[in-house]
């Protein structure tokens, strides 16, 4: 295998995740989950997302993802932070798994995760998925599609990361993990702004292409390979 290291994608990627029915389910569970606290769940939601988009924007390598989001979000409500913090914690605990019926396994996840092991060892394996989740929600999509801790050197979440996906920043964080150049490092994701963006930094690509998001980023990110991962797996082979 010509990569020294590859950087995996999860939601669309290496889960079947479908991210329309993802948001729906999930922002109104969470609505109402927060009702005693925020009665108004349009309010509610309204503020989330800005404060997600917000998050995304993240540039401070003292100030986590998380922080971001959490010094938005709070000062908005008359709510200790602290309060609204705990709620997060005990809605991914209690009431996230409302999410799991949406997420399969991937066709080509074991055979891949299978070879890396098996026959690539020594080539460091990431999950940069954008860190806009804490650890517990990413962990918990990884199980239910098939996934564990284990299978990754690294896993990018909003707790342990300074940058989201959008940021050139985030690619090269990654990459002081990873203790590989850009040129011969492979990014796989379903996401042609958010992932195939890092084709300019000087990295290679592979689109998943099964459940294309930002599909029109694609004239601009043009990715070095495309198809499933059962297409990745033959590439690896190779």
């Amino acid at each position: 295998m010509e990569f020294k290291a590859l950087f995996f994608d999860l939601d669309g990627t290496l889960i079947n995740f479908n991210e329309n029915e993802f948001i729906k389910l999930y922002l109104g569970t969470a609505a109402k989950f927060f009702s005693d606290l925020i009665p108004n769940p349009k309010t509610f939601v309204e503020e989330l997302l800005k404060s997600t988009e917000i998050m995304e924007r993240a540039d401070n390598p003292d100030t986590t993802t998380l922080e971001v989001f959490v010094n938005d979000f709070c000062p908005k409500f008359e709510v200790d932070c602290q309060t609204i913090m705990d709620r997060f914690e005990d809605f991914y605990h209690k009431k996230f798994n409302v999410i799991q019926p949406l997420i399969k396994q991937m066709n080509g996840v074991k055979e891949i995760l299978s070879i890396l092991k098996n026959s690539y060892s020594d080539i460091p394996v990431l999950l940069t998925t954008n860190p806009v989740f804490p650890y517990i929600a990413v962990k918990k999509r990884m199980e239910w599609g098939g996934l564990t801790a284990a299978d990754f050197d690294h896993i990018t979440h909003a707790e342990n990361s300074y940058y989201c996906k959008g940021n050139d920043k985030y690619w090269y964080s990654a990459l002081e993990y990873s203790k590989t150049k850009p040129e011969n490092t492979l990014v796989v994701g379903n996401d042609a702004f958010r992932d195939l963006r890092a084709k300019k930094l000087g990295f290679k690509t592979f689109l998943v292409d099964e459940s294309i998001e930002n599909e029109e980023s694609l004239n601009d990110n043009i990715p070095d390979y495309r198809g499933s991962l059962i297409d990745l797996f033959t590439l690896l082979k190779t």
